[in-house]
């Protein structure tokens, strides 16, 4: 038998939430226009708008133009109905982050880490930053709505715990839900930093009106998100978008996840690094040397790239290589999955137009031509913010939307 009384309420919380995904699209709308554009009746709307007001999570700012009939009241988001709190944790960096309920920060900090930082040390500078952050402006306690943390690699979010970081040596089984949340008492959110990217291109970058794209991370490592149907697909264990972990050397050179011949030990830059070191080492010449005043452990992304401005035909061949395998993985991407926009994130995103123009030369060489004549490719302009804005996307995410898809 039905429970009426638990569809009714699950009904009402999914019209809520409809009303204020509506109303946070635009800077203000009239209930009559909500209404024309849910398709709902008129007393449903105003019910629940009266409720959602009555909440604190909508205001009144005033009347519609004077049009010639009746000057309606217009409705925003409430930017004071709660704070965001965002945590990334990144490679050589940690990024603490507070908003308000409709993304104006707050406050921010930003302090460095190591690949090697041990785990109890990370997690100091994590509950530091967070105190810094909460004391800093003096943001009440009840009104701090959660946190959204985000880092490289996989978690379980059923048990709140990170299983382990590639970029971070000891961020390996990591409660750390229980740990933010025992220092707040409010709820944590985790994600993945590149699908984290992704949320953040969703709502703040330059596919905000587009339901289906690929935002790929390109730097030290080779990731990936998915947006279906405006949605976040992640996957039954959130383990989606792993294309540095797909094969395109059979055999080839060992990668951190355990496989043989993944895309990131061609084309990420942690592997850009090693074959510039093994073949200067044995013994090809290049200014690559130089860049790195003769020393090959002090050797960055950001050289290679330099030398290969400045026409290093070792360089040339190491970038030439990694963008030709990256385009074989961004092509079955997009064979795979028809989306309307590729999006190019990450440091390499940045970091040189030529190799960007190679790569998209690349990308068109193996994608089917229908697909590829209809897919646009874009770069983000969120930098080296996208991941600290998504995490605080984890925490408001679920007051205007049912779930992820997976």
């Amino acid at each position: 038998m039905c429970n009426t009384k638990v569809n009714s309420t699950l009904l009402k919380n999914v019209n809520r939430k409809k009303i204020l995904s509506v109303i946070d699209k635009v800077e203000s709308i009239s209930r009559v226009e909500v209404k024309n554009l849910l398709g709902k009746d008129g007393k449903t709307v105003t019910n629940i708008v009266n409720g959602l007001i009555e909440d604190g999570f909508i205001t009144n700012i005033g009347l519609s133009s004077f049009t010639g009939g009746r000057r309606r009241k217009l409705l925003t988001i409430n930017p004071n109905y709660g704070y965001l709190i965002g945590i990334h944790l990144g490679i050589h960096f940690l990024r603490g982050m507070i908003t308000d309920f409709k993304y104006k920060i707050i406050v921010e900090e930003k302090i460095p880490i190591s690949p090697n930082e041990s785990e109890l040390s990370l997690i100091q500078k994590i509950k530091k930053t967070l105190d810094f952050l909460v004391k800093s402006k003096n943001i009440p306690k009840d009104k701090l709505l959660g946190i959204g943390f985000v880092a490289n690699g996989f978690y379980d979010d059923t048990e709140g715990i990170w299983i382990n970081s590639v970029n971070n040596l000891h961020w390996k089984n990591i409660p750390i839900r229980k740990i933010l949340s025992e220092q707040y008492d409010i709820p944590v959110y985790l994600e993945d930093s590149s699908r984290s990217m992704t949320l953040a291109e969703k709502v703040f970058g330059c596919v905000q009106d587009k339901n289906n794209f690929i935002y790929l991370d390109l730097g030290v490592g080779i990731g990936c998100g998915i947006i279906y149907k405006d949605r976040l697909y992640k996957g039954p264990m959130n383990i989606s978008g792993e294309l540095g972990h797909t094969i395109v050397v059979p055999n080839g050179a060992l990668c951190s996840c355990g496989n043989r011949g993944c895309l990131e030990t061609v084309a990420s830059g942690w592997a850009i690094n090693k074959i510039a070191k093994d073949r200067i080492s044995a013994g090809e010449e290049s200014e690559i040397i130089n860049l790195c005043d003769g020393d090959l452990n002090k050797l960055e992304t950001d050289m290679i790239f330099k030398a290969f401005e400045n026409g290093d035909k070792l360089a040339n061949e190491i970038l030439e290589s990694a963008s030709d395998y990256l385009g074989i993985g961004i092509a079955n991407l997009i064979n795979l999955f028809n989306p309307e926009v590729i999006v190019f994130g990450g440091h390499f995103a940045t970091i040189n137009e030529s190799f960007l123009n190679n790569l998209k030369a690349k990308i068109k060489k193996y994608t089917m031509p229908l697909l590829f004549n209809n897919v646009k490719i874009l770069t983000s302009t969120l930098n080296d913010n996208a991941g600290i804005l998504g995490a605080t996307t984890l925490v408001r995410d679920p007051y205007f939307h049912i779930d992820t898809i997976k």
